[in-house]
């Protein structure tokens, strides 16, 4: 029960995830833009000082201005990475990779999870030592197989709940 209260309020949780992680995005953004505009300015006023002193001066604010411009485009290739590249095989590898890694796990939870099944029904039908079907079902249920499928019932019951609700305001 404590259980399910805790996945359902980590869920709930996890449908601000989102909303956070985007809010931090923004401002580490913000702040690399606030950075990069103040190497900006100081390149400008470096350069401006400088290109009195001739051509050496010169040479100077253009290899400060190709690092800027270098920057400015490594920035734009780290964020153009995340975007589909156009070869077929890679992007659907890409996108295949997490579902394909959820199923594997999934599937090694099934079948650990029936192993463990198969073993306490296996009990249910020795005459001596044995244990009614009541006592088998409480040590399926009650067991850590029982507390992961009410924690991501209750998390994903949580995490829909509130995912729409937050950023739909008006």
């Amino acid at each position: 029960m404590i259980i399910s209260l805790i996945s359902s309020v980590l869920g709930m949780a996890g449908g601000l995830l989102p909303d956070i992680f985007k809010e931090i995005k923004e401002s580490r953004e913000h702040g690399r833009e606030l950075e990069r505009m103040n190497k900006q300015s100081e390149i400008q006023l470096k350069m401006i000082e400088k290109q009195t002193d001739g051509k050496l001066a010169e040479i100077e604010g253009n290899v400060a201005v190709e690092e800027m411009r270098a920057f400015s485009k490594q920035m734009d290739n780290i964020y153009n990475s995340s975007k589909p590249i156009g070869i077929k095989f890679v992007d659907a590898w890409n996108a295949l990779l997490r579902p394909i890694t959820v199923t594997l796990i999934i599937f090694l939870f099934i079948a650990t999870s029936s192993m463990y099944v198969w073993g306490v029904l296996g009990l249910v039908g020795m005459t001596e030592g044995g244990i009614t079907i009541q006592v088998a079902a409480t040590m399926i249920w009650g067991s850590l197989i029982g507390d992961s499928i009410q924690s991501v019932l209750g998390y994903l019951f949580g995490y829909r709940s509130t995912k729409g609700r937050i950023g739909a305001k008006g």
